[in-house]
């Protein structure tokens, strides 16, 4: 099996960082901080519009963000084993997802955002973010899901979840880096089960409605998205939350 590595080929191929619209990431009451170095959007090089969408939710949001190129699937990006029932884009989604943590652990970077290209943030996603330590006392968190596939009962409240979808935008600790990548032994699933196989270890949260949901359009990454957008919109106004809190 290869072993990717982030330096592969060179950095300025591999990571192209966004710099035109940062504050140096000012971080908030608890200390968190996003800025090139830790937050990573994976996104096709071919597909420059959807990065050009994303560099405009950037900016508004005052995000300083790194642009990890996508893997393709069935070509030679895949350096993996993936489950032989998986599609292409699935198993070029999961690549993309395993180079990053990667990336992460080799870089010992102690906490990093993820997002897909299609990711809108909540207009309020940092104030919301904040009450995760306010509402949360895990010190070995894992990752902390900004996405996920169902709602989260009660709402407005952070909570541990188990068998939750979406990879949309999550961040993972060094810890959780380390840990899923070590769940699997020679053959890897799709991004959004083998994060579900992380949940399992029991330091996994996310909140609703979500501090992420994804835009809607066709995923350049992964599989089709229509029907979970249906869902994202079913979920929301059953809580009477509108997208106008969302920055698409």
């Amino acid at each position: 099996m290869a072993q990717f590595t982030p330096f592969h080929i060179s950095n300025s191929e591999m990571i192209s960082p966004f710099e035109k619209c940062t504050n140096n990431s000012i971080p908030n009451n608890h200390g968190w901080i996003f800025n090139h170095e830790n937050t990573f959007c994976i996104s096709l090089m071919s597909h420059q519009l959807r990065w050009e969408k994303m560099q405009s939710r950037f900016c508004a949001l005052d995000i300083s963000a790194t642009r990890f190129p996508a893997a393709v699937g069935n070509t030679h990006d895949i350096r993996d084993q993936f489950y032989d029932y998986l599609n292409a884009g699935q198993r070029g989604c999961g690549q993309s997802h395993i180079n990053v943590w990667r990336y992460i652990v080799s870089n010992h970077i102690p906490y990093a955002l993820i997002l897909e290209d299609d990711a809108c943030f909540d207009k309020r996603w940092r104030e919301k973010l904040d009450a995760f330590f306010e509402q949360v006392c895990d010190p070995e968190w894992d990752a902390i899901f900004l996405n996920v596939s169902e709602p989260i009962t009660p709402s407005y409240q952070w909570k541990p979840i188990q068998e939750q979808y979406l990879t949309g935008g999550y961040i993972i600790s060094q810890k959780g880096a380390r840990r899923i990548l070590s769940l699997f032994d020679g053959y890897y699933g799709s991004s959004d089960w083998m994060t579900t196989r992380l949940q399992l270890d029991g330091h996994s949260y996310s909140y609703f409605p979500w501090l992420i949901i994804q835009e809607g359009d066709e995923s350049t990454i992964g599989s089709g998205v229509d029907a979970d957008h249906a869902k994202v919109l079913r979920c929301l106004s059953a809580v009477e939350y509108s997208l106008e809190n969302y920055l698409i």
